[in-house]
């Protein structure tokens, strides 16, 4: 597992500020059968193997995000944006993810529980919270489409549409700009199921999903 050294401070100088009392509750545990049941009981969140945090710490997304960046300790790089499955639980809380997802535009070096994918990211696909780099929702949710498996990417973008962080159009047309590549007729498909879960409400004598 990663050192936990300086945290979150590859991101940026206000995450590693943000971050001290949340690398400071880190803890270490064990990946035994009593630590899961812990998980399972509410009374630590898994954020990698072996590195657990108290679920207070990650109420709320800032939390979430720099709890993530501080369990990667040295891990982390500057070009290293939480995606996917994390970005989704950043924005939306609930179950935290049994990997940590990451895109880097650089060069890939594996690290334990994580998933990191090479890939270009427009500057005007990653936001921040408390500092930390992240996907945007309509981002996230194509990269779910594509890469996740099934009951994963259809819960997390249904509910990042049904919360309104992100958009069906939005979603929709960043499938569109890579209808050539690997996976796009699937993650068009999951596109459409996953908007069949989403709530409709009549805004203006039309319909559309919440």
């Amino acid at each position: 597992m990663p050192p936990l050294g300086p945290a979150c401070f590859a991101w940026s100088r206000h995450a590693a500020e943000l971050a001290v009392p949340v690398s400071r509750a880190l803890e270490r545990w064990e990946d035994t059968p009593t630590t899961a049941r812990m998980v399972a009981d509410g009374y630590l969140v898994r954020l990698l193997p072996g590195i657990y945090v108290p679920p207070d710490i990650v109420g709320t997304a800032v939390g979430r995000a720099l709890a993530v960046g501080s369990a990667l300790g040295t891990s982390l790089r500057p070009h290293h944006v939480l995606a996917g499955v994390t970005a989704a639980w950043v924005v939306l809380g609930g179950t935290a993810p049994v990997q940590v997802e990451l895109i880097s535009t650089a060069h890939r070096g594996p690290i334990a529980g994580t998933i990191l994918r090479g890939s270009r990211v427009a500057m005007d696909e990653v936001e921040t919270v408390g500092g930390a780099p992240l996907t945007i929702p309509d981002r996230t949710a194509m990269d779910l489409l594509r890469f996740s498996p099934d009951a994963e990417r259809l819960a997390a973008v249904s509910r990042l549409i049904a919360a309104g962080h992100a958009s069906p159009e939005g979603i929709r047309r960043r499938l569109e700009a890579i209808t050539h590549h690997p996976g796009s007729r699937s993650a068009q498909e999951a596109m459409d199921r996953a908007c069949a879960l989403v709530p409709v409400t009549d805004v203006g004598g039309g319909t559309r999903a919440a």
